[in-house]
């Protein structure tokens, strides 16, 4: 029987030409339900990302950091770069920066995707250059409620939009001309966290003016009316989105005029504990959920909004994520933790359907080592895992045979169907009792397991601190047999055995270790 994989040849070479004739490049493609796909070198391509801290983007640190990102197991580090380290001076641009940076990714063998702190950092404008701090007449600040200013760049400031766009455009010209034939860079994120922290808009005499009258007709799913007329409590939260997106529309637009790669935005969810206050508890103006598809229509250049995710429980994670996993959208969590929470999350995130993947925040030269010895961090276990099996994974994740399952608190043993045979994820020890072996749970809530069937009757299991059993279809007679189990690893997206495991290693059920294990098994229902 020919593999899933083998029939989704399409998938594979979704650009439209042999794989072969593809040059090295990195761009969003759509797949045949119209979502995104992205790809890189013609394939397409997991991001599994480690992000440097705010203000590591400089060689030394990156060199420094080498040891650290490959006990990641990362395949793509996201790297800051400051407006202010580009253009110290008006006109006056220094590329030196980008330059090592460049040469350190290539030494370490590793895509970047490099972040734009231009106007907005964390809903702030700290990494503007000094000549935009000031100058406040020309590039006004957003004014709170008491027309005091606070230190964020006013998105209705056609100056500060145009002077942060030309300095864009100008590194990506010359990111084209110094990588645009190695595309060390894969991909850009325009800004970081966009909005307004300190009042719910702008509300300068200007942009009074605008807030009062009616809404721009180029507003999606606005009718004739003020902001107040259209979106009542909201409405201020729904300004500053329009403005903003308008801005980095631009920015992203003249960028990608320069250079065409792939472009993303990200965004600091509304989705908040306690009392939502646009402004206060996340910015007002970033590309929250209930006013993503104005957003995107409103700026075109950004092939997707990415929302940061650093929830620890499952629900609050799981259903800020699924307002970002829509049509024209692919799911992408560009900024998370790197607790075994987030590593549980992370098993989730990836194997939902042409999701792009995710990205830790944060790494230091400590990553990775623990009194003086390499230690595992949960992240770089999934890394671990899912790196290399990621070419094999993502046809079978795409067309929906692939599932996860993750523990929570309270619940150890997660079903999951298949098109012939039904298995259980039990995590921790498994004890017989009412309704038969149930797991008990692990104490640090570590278990996480991707199964994808590959034929009908062969499956790819990945994962860690897990117990895997199979059984017939419900209403069907006989038992599975396990024909094969194999334990092994890939290697260029080719399945290899390491060794075969049989006996006690698979009478009690397929074990996966707290260190991880990947296996590959057969089975057949014996009626």
């Amino acid at each position: 029987m020919k593999t899933r994989l083998a029939a989704m040849a399409g998938l594979l070479a979704m650009a439209g030409m042999p794989l072969a004739a593809q040059a090295q490049d990195s761009r969003f493609t759509s797949d045949s339900a119209g979502q995104k796909v992205l790809t890189v070198d013609g394939k397409p391509f997991l991001i599994l990302g480690i992000q440097l801290n705010n203000s590591s983007g400089f060689a030394e640190t990156f060199h420094a950091l080498a040891p650290a990102i490959r006990r990641s197991h990362a395949n793509t580090v996201m790297v800051p770069l400051g407006w202010e380290s580009i253009e110290p001076e008006e006109g006056r641009f220094d590329f030196s920066t980008i330059d090592g940076l460049i040469a350190e990714a290539r030494a370490q063998k590793i895509r970047v995707a490099l972040l734009w702190f231009g106007s907005w950092k964390n809903a702030k404008m700290s990494y503007a250059p000094a000549w935009v701090k000031r100058d406040t007449q020309r590039f006004p600040r957003v004014e709170d409620a008491d027309h005091h200013p606070i230190d964020a760049l006013s998105p209705i400031a056609e100056a500060s939009r145009n002077a942060d766009a030309k300095a864009f455009a100008a590194l990506m010209a010359h990111i084209k001309a110094v990588d645009g034939k190695q595309r060390t860079i894969i991909m850009v994120q325009v800004e970081n966290e966009a909005g307004t922290l300190g009042a719910d808009r702008d509300h300068s005499a200007a942009a009074e003016a605008l807030f009062n009258a009616p809404v721009p007709a180029d507003m999606p799913g606005a009718k004739a009316g003020s902001w107040q007329d259209n979106y009542a409590e909201k409405a201020p939260e729904a300004f500053m989105a329009y403005h903003t997106a308008r801005y980095i529309g631009a920015v992203a637009a003249a960028g990608r005029k320069a250079y065409d790669l792939p472009m993303y935005a990200n965004v600091w969810p509304r989705e908040q504990p306690g009392l939502l206050r646009p402004g206060d508890s996340s910015p007002s103006g970033g590309a929250v959920s209930w006013l993503l598809p104005q957003w995107k229509a409103l700026a075109p250049a950004i092939d997707v909004v990415g929302v940061d995710n650093y929830d620890t429980n499952v629900a609050p994670y799981t259903q800020i994520a699924k307002a970002y996993d829509i049509p024209g959208n692919p799911l992408f969590v560009p900024e998370t933790g790197g607790s075994i929470a987030h590593a549980r999350h992370a098993f989730w995130t990836v194997a939902q359907p042409r999701s792009l993947g995710i990205s830790k925040f944060g790494i230091d030269e400590g990553f990775g080592m623990s009194k003086g010895q390499e230690a595992v961090e949960p992240i770089a276990l999934d890394y671990h895992l899912l790196r290399d099996a990621a070419p094999f994974l993502l046809p079978l994740r795409d067309t929906g045979h692939a599932q996860s399952a993750v523990e929570e608190d309270g619940l150890a043993n997660v079903p999951l169907a298949f098109d012939n045979i039904e298995a259980v994820a039990r995590f921790g020890e498994v004890r017989d009792g009412y309704g038969g072996p149930r797991g008990q749970g692990n104490a640090d809530l570590s278990g996480r397991v991707i199964v994808a069937q590959a034929e009908a009757n062969r499956f790819l299991i990945v994962g860690a601190s897990a117990n895997l059993l199979f059984a017939p279809k419900l209403g069907t007679t006989g038992h599975v047999e396990l024909v094969s189990v194999e334990e092994g690893h890939f290697m260029d997206g080719r399945w290899v055995r390491d060794r075969l495991l049989n006996g006690d290693e698979t009478a009690f059920g397929l074990v996966l270790p707290p260190s991880g294990k990947s296996l590959m098994v057969t089975t057949q229902v014996v009626r």
